[in-house]
């Protein structure tokens, strides 16, 4: 069931049309709204609530540099009550279509069929799964890879080295394709586990482990049964998800003797042009101790889905989650000495492996994302160390659960929403002005990996699109308290050290202006 709110009216004149976009004698106003999916992280509030903004689009509030933390509170309410700090009231007719902002936790096409570009924000790019789904990012970092391996030659690809795939991403076969889940058959083995995943599921959901010839004899006659089924050759929207098998990572890095990931952002703060972050996250525990052995599923997945099955949790969740803090701590009194690393190497080395990583995934599909002012997102990206500090990028996540239900996530999410919220109003207020994006007044803990301004070029209707894919380079690291006005890669254009104009500086044209 849909809950939505109405706008309250405001006091004082009303502005008249604008020359694009009009709004005759009405209120921009803002939204938040959630649909259902399955390819996002399992949903935290109300199917869909609107907000309304109190302004007009000439006065839209931009945040004033790094606030005091506010109430913890659970996502929903994280996020209304950042709406509600701006002026915002809900909206209560769902049918309305004049909002301003907009939260999906699950999208709807009736969003995106409605949307206004340049004239709202709405929460996730509609066809994100492009990295959030596991076939969407093996087919993107394929064809990526495929392109470079092209154009390496190349001066221009010559000047950075660019990532291989099979460095940070586990071997991975489509189970949907005739030759490659013919292929996966033929080579697998009773050394190697393999894991066995939907490609859009989320929390664990369907997910199993394959060890040993019996199991993937099962698994090849229920393939065989789906692709002979006359029921789904007649309406194959019916037949079960496709899925990959990848190869299990089966020497982890533990912590104390239990396995864990690592949780941390991709942030699209703006798509025209791009502005994208990278934040950090928190570390993700199992409850028990790792045994690869083990049939258990709730010692191979470390997502709180997955532990919440224990009857253990409700005493321990606070064992499942890790700050970064602590797990650099960890690492350097554990690891630095015996393995040879450098102090911090969380927040040196491992940031940086991270940072690479999510710029080259953007990279492979930045001329595939649909890009209109006012979308933005926020990715949930999970990472695995092994025994010997290699990084794996395990997935991507759209709409990653914002929940705080443990001491370490009421720290962490509360500043990841506000920062995502400050970034994406004040980069849509710069790019509807035609302002530089840098500096950003907003930018606290999220660290820069693409800066868009230099990729823009005019385009019909006034908009602008970005040019053809280009390698990405080293971005910076930080710590999640760090500064973050460190210089952003070069690879994404633009110069990091030039602000807005002295004209731009005390100008801002409305939001429909473009």
């Amino acid at each position: 069931m849909q809950t939505s709110w109405m706008m309250l009216p405001q006091p004082g004149p009303r502005p008249s049309s604008r020359r694009a976009g009009c709004w005759r004698g009405r209120s921009r106003h803002a939204a938040l709204g959630r649909a259902p999916s399955s390819t996002s992280e399992a949903p935290t509030g109300p199917p869909c609530e609107w907000w309304g903004l109190g302004s007009s689009p000439s006065e839209l509030p931009s945040p004033a540099g790094p606030q005091a933390p506010g109430p913890l509170l659970p996502a929903p309410c994280r996020i209304s009550s950042y709406c509600k700090s701006k002026g915002w009231q809900r909206l209560q007719d769902s049918r309305r279509e004049d909002y301003m902002l907009k939260w999906c936790e699950v999208k709807c096409r009736d969003s995106y069929h409605s949307f206004r570009e340049g004239e709202q924000l709405l929460y996730q790019l509609p066809n994100n799964k492009v990295l959030t789904t596991k076939i969407g990012l093996l087919s993107a970092l394929r064809e990526y890879s495929r392109i470079m391996n092209k154009t390496n030659k190349t001066a221009l690809c010559a000047q950075a080295r660019v990532l291989k795939m099979e460095e940070f991403f586990p071997e991975t076969y489509r189970l949907d394709i005739r030759d490659e889940r013919e292929a996966f058959f033929a080579l697998f083995d009773e050394t190697q586990i393999w894991i066995c995943k939907p490609t859009a599921s989320n929390q664990g959901k369907g997910i199993f482990l394959l060890r040993n010839q019996e199991e993937v004899a099962a698994l090849q006659a229920k393939i065989q049964s789906i692709d002979h089924d006359p029921i789904y050759r007649k309406m194959p929207l019916r037949a079960p998800q496709p899925r990959v098998v990848q190869r299990y990572i089966q020497n982890p890095l533990l912590l104390d003797g239990k396995k864990f990931d690592v949780r941390s952002y991709l942030l699209i703060a703006c798509a025209t042009p791009y502005m994208v972050f990278f934040g950090h996250g928190y570390a993700r525990l199992t409850l028990s101790l790792y045994n690869p052995h083990s049939s258990d599923l709730s010692g191979h997945l470390t997502n709180q889905f997955m532990q919440k099955k224990s009857p253990l949790y409700v005493l321990l969740k606070d064992d499942t989650v890790w700050s970064m803090d602590h797990l650099n701590r960890y690492i350097n009194d554990k690891f630095r000495k015996t393995k040879g690393l450098p102090r911090d190497w969380v927040f040196t080395t491992f940031t940086k492996r991270m940072q690479q990583i999510m710029a080259h995934c953007f990279q492979a599909v930045k001329s595939k994302l649909q890009c209109k002012l006012g979308y933005f997102d926020l990715i949930g990206c999970d990472f695995l160390i092994d025994e010997n500090f290699k990084v794996w990028l395990l997935e991507m996540n759209s709409n990653p659960a914002l929940h705080t239900n443990c001491e370490v996530l009421k720290e962490v999410i509360p500043g990841v929403v506000t920062e995502t919220l400050d970034l994406a109003l004040e980069t849509f207020g710069k790019s509807s002005g035609s302002q530089k994006m840098l500096p950003l007044r907003s930018q606290r803990r999220f660290a820069l990996l693409h800066n868009g301004d230099a990729d823009l070029r005019p385009r019909p209707g006034g908009f602008r699109s970005s040019p053809p894919l280009r390698a990405a380079a080293r971005p910076p690291a930080c710590r999640p308290g760090g500064a973050p006005g460190s210089e952003p890669p070069r690879a994404g254009g633009g110069d990091p050290t030039r602000g807005p104009s002295r004209k731009d500086a005390g100008h801002r044209r409305p939001l429909g202006d473009l």
